[in-house]
């Protein structure tokens, strides 16, 4: 009766053991999920960001062009020629190519989502 109350109690702990850990596999997945949704969120803030940029550097483009005088300012002259070449460059950044390295260094959208995941130790 001894033994078999033994074997008993120790079943009941191997069975509380298993079921504490499917426990913390299941939290651990569900914020492994969570940090690759988050990352992945931020990279594309930030290339919507940079997209506003662009259309917001393009508008302003338009407008010193249409109002640009005859007589054009050196200043104003250098401030477009400068601003063209700016938004030529983040225009660049934006290119399907340069968005698949930029995802390549940052792990994102790959089997390396995860990274920088690291599990509580709760």
């Amino acid at each position: 009766m001894l033994a078999a109350a033994k074997t008993e109690e120790r079943l009941r702990r191997e069975a509380e053991q298993r079921r504490i850990e499917e426990e913390r596999r299941r939290r651990e997945l569900a914020a492994r999920i969570k940090h690759i949704e988050d990352r992945r969120t931020t990279g594309l803030s930030t290339l919507l960001s940079e997209l506003d940029e662009l259309d917001r550097l393009r508008r302003l483009i338009a407008m010193l062009t249409e109002e640009f005088s005859a007589e054009p300012s050196p200043r104003l002259s250098a401030f477009l020629a400068w601003t063209r070449e700016h938004l030529a460059q983040r225009e660049a950044r934006l290119s399907p190519q340069a968005i698949e390295h930029r995802f390549e260094a940052e792990r994102l959208f790959g089997d390396d989502d995860d990274h920088g995941f690291t599990p509580s130790r709760w």
